[in-house]
Parts: structure tokens; sequence; C-alpha cells
């Protein structure tokens, strides 16, 4: 376990960023897979449903993979933007499928859309997160990697004083 942390601790942001771009990429094409099948298994309205949560998920996991394995630091100005580029991503996204399955909303499920697209967007978010959130930067790191919270510091109130 401690090689496991000490590996992530000396990861730099550019591999961190990489790592989850992989981590989510995997996690999104598992997700929309399983909720594939599971709509086929159920047929019908369902299995449409389904489909149309899975693609709208898939499109959604593209966009963030993209963000995450953009080399930023070759484009510094842009790299605070970079959330909102995938972020921008996302809304057309969701736009364009409110637009075009408005008029195919009678043929799927409702249901099956919604728990399909959750699922997959739950997924991938709490994968991307736990990624990206265990690096040196990680609170938890940080107090080892220190040795203790205010390690080297006198903060007693007469040498403030």
């Amino acid at each position: 376990m401690t090689q496991k942390k000490d590996l992530a601790q000396q990861m730099s942001p550019q591999a961190r960023m990489r790592s989850a771009a992989v981590r989510v990429a995997l996690t999104g094409v598992g997700l929309s897979i399983i909720v594939l099948i599971a709509g086929a298994l159920a047929g019908g309205a369902a299995w449409a449903g389904a489909a149309w949560g899975a693609g709208t998920g898939f499109l959604l996991t593209l966009i963030t993979v993209v963000a995450l394995a953009l080399p930023w630091e070759r484009f510094p100005l842009l790299a605070s933007g970079g959330v909102m580029i995938s972020f921008a991503g996302k809304i057309a996204v969701m736009i364009g499928v409110v637009l075009v399955a408005g008029a195919h909303r009678n043929a799927w499920a409702p249901g099956w859309f919604f728990f399909s697209f959750a699922a997959i967007l739950l997924g991938v978010t709490a994968v991307e997160v736990a990624t990206l959130a265990s690096g040196p930067h990680a609170p938890s790191s940080r107090v080892e990697a220190d040795g203790g919270a205010g390690a080297g510091e006198d903060s007693s109130e007469e040498t403030n004083r």
C-alpha cells in the first residue's frame, strides 16, 4: 500500500492527468457496455432508452478524456480555460441530445435513459476525482510529507507577538 502511495506522490501532474484520462476512458466504456447489455436484455423501449443514455454518457466521457489528455503544459495560457472548454463541450452535447432526442422521446423509456446516463456520469466523475485527488497535493499526503501539520514552525502565541 505504501509503495502505491509513494508512486502516486512521485507522479508528475501531467502523468496524473494522463492516468486519469485512461481510467476515465476505461470506466466510461465499461459502464456504457454494461448499460447497453442491460437495455438489450430488457428489450423494446428500455433498449432505446439505454442506448440514448449510453451514447450521451459516452460522448461526455470522451470530452472528459480529451480534456484530461491534452498537454496543457504546452499551452499555459489556455490551461486555466481547459475546464471551461470541457464544460462548454458538455453543455453543447446536452443541448444536442435534448434537440435530437426530443423528437424521438416517445420511442424510448425515459427511466432507462436517465439511469444509464446517471450511472455513466457518476462513475466517470468518481474515477476522475479519485485519481486526481490521490497526489502529493492531497491533504492526507501533505501532512505525512511535511512530518505533520506545522512541523518546524513555532506557532505559539509568544513568538507571534
